[in-house]
């Protein structure tokens, strides 16, 4: 059954009309299921609940815009249909410090409002055709993280069988994708451009991106404890880093992420600049970081042994370093990765070492296999990589091209294997000058 949203009231004329989609995703829900229409037009809307059986169809031209007032999207907090308890609700206010994030682990806080939200809702689709979009409006909070955050584009809790495809996710105030404690999740042609992290999940399982394009000011995919993730055939270009990522059974293949990106992080704009919405400059980072930056934290509890991570035929162009594992940082301090392989893939203009700083009680086994780095113009005297707290470095079939003297600087034991991979030394040394920074 289908669900047109114009014949619930619906007006694309610049005035909110969250109450009116609303109620046509209600009727759908308690009629068991069906599909919610978005014509073609701009619809001003504050947060929207996503039930379950419920597919939100944008079709072509379609455009869900968000509300440039944070606090219009707490209006989930009274619903009737599916209440939520009132000991929940009192997290409604999160204190506006530099962690404010923190808050992301309290699923009706503040932090986690969205332009559409998801609670414990099964058999879930947000489906997008040709130029269809979800615009946050770089929504400015003052008492969102960092103090300027709004709401997220798309955030779901206690979630299972979600299907995202097709559309287009502009300026999202905050992530465009936040998707937390949910399993079966499938996404596919969906692009993000602009706002922060393209999309995020964290004690996920069974998660699949397929075929997306993500320009995200901050990372392009983050989270960690997830299990059975899989990322394929996708454009991620990121401001930050490419995976800020912890999980366990991981596949990333045939992806490419081409630094600088063209949004750039938004924390570097002026609070003038954040209140009034602007879109990034200059004076914006739009380098990338990382394409592997190890993400484990204490939000959550750790299911499995994060590890068996595979990065396979992937290309990085213009990134400032291949992989960092600092465990004891805040975002790396609660269980060391257990192993990564990289697999065919090609880095190039690369500046700084791979980092290895891994759990003296978890250490990591770091594999690459039949790939190729490039040292950026003068970048050609680092060490290739600085290790601490390994079990094996693997090098088999690794090029190396702009290293004056390519070596592996080392300073605790564990085994390192180098074979079909010319001109790599080793070096031991007292300390690993970036390792654990």
């Amino acid at each position: 059954m289908k669900y047109n949203i114009i014949d619930f009231g619906a007006k694309s004329n610049g005035e909110l009309c969250t109450k009116e989609i609303q109620d046509a995703i209600d009727k759908a829900f308690l009629s068991g299921g069906g599909e919610v229409v978005i014509p073609c037009g701009r619809f001003l809307i504050g947060c929207i609940r996503l039930r379950s059986n419920v597919t939100l169809h944008l079709m072509e031209g379609a455009a869900l815009v968000g509300s440039i007032d944070p606090e219009d999207y707490f209006s989930y907090l009274d619903d009737e249909i599916e209440p939520i308890c009132e000991d929940e609700k009192s997290q409604k206010v999160s204190t506006a410090t530099p962690q404010a994030n923190s808050q992301s682990v309290f699923p009706y806080s503040r932090w986690n409002n969205a332009v559409i939200r998801a609670i414990k809702a099964q058999n879930i689709a947000i489906i997008g055709e040709k130029n269809s979009f979800i615009d946050g409006q770089n929504c400015y909070d003052e008492q969102g993280e960092e103090n300027y955050r709004g709401p997220h584009g798309v955030n779901m809790w206690f979630c299972e069988n979600i299907k995202l495809s097709g559309y287009t996710i502009i300026d999202s105030g905050n992530w465009a994708h936040a998707i937390q404690n949910s399993k079966n999740v499938e996404m596919n042609k969906v692009t993000v451009l602009g706002g922060h992290d393209g999309f995020d999940i964290r004690t996920c399982g069974r998660v699949t991106v397929e075929d997306c394009e993500f320009r995200s000011g901050d990372d392009a995919i983050a989270g960690f404890d997830n299990i059975d993730v899989t990322v394929r055939n996708c454009t991620l270009n990121t401001s930050c880093s490419v995976l800020r990522f912890g999980g366990t059974n991981v596949l990333v293949e045939n992806c490419v992420t081409v630094a600088p990106n063209e949004y750039g992080f938004r924390g570097n704009l002026s609070l003038e600049e954040k209140k009034a919405r602007a879109q990034t400059n200059e004076k914006c980072r739009h380098s990338c970081h990382h394409a592997f930056l190890y993400y484990c934290d204490y939000r959550a509890k750790v299911r499995e042994t994060p590890g068996n991570i595979l990065f396979r035929n992937c290309k990085f162009s213009n990134i400032d370093s291949v992989f960092m594992e600092a465990f004891g940082h805040r975002w790396s301090c609660n269980r060391g990765l257990d192993s990564i392989e990289f697999d065919r893939c090609i880095f190039e203009n690369v500046c700084y070492p791979i980092t290895i700083s891994g759990s003296e009680d978890e250490p990591l086994t770091f594999v690459m296999k039949n790939c190729v780095i490039s040292a950026r113009e003068g970048a050609g005297n680092e060490p290739v990589v600085e290790a601490m707290n390994f079990r094996d470095i693997i090098f088999e079939n690794v090029t190396l091209n702009g290293y004056a003297s390519p070596k592996i600087v080392y300073c605790t034991e564990g085994d390192i294997s180098i074979t079909d991979s010319t001109g790599i030394k080793l070096e031991k040394g007292e300390k690993c000058s970036r390792s654990g920074h």
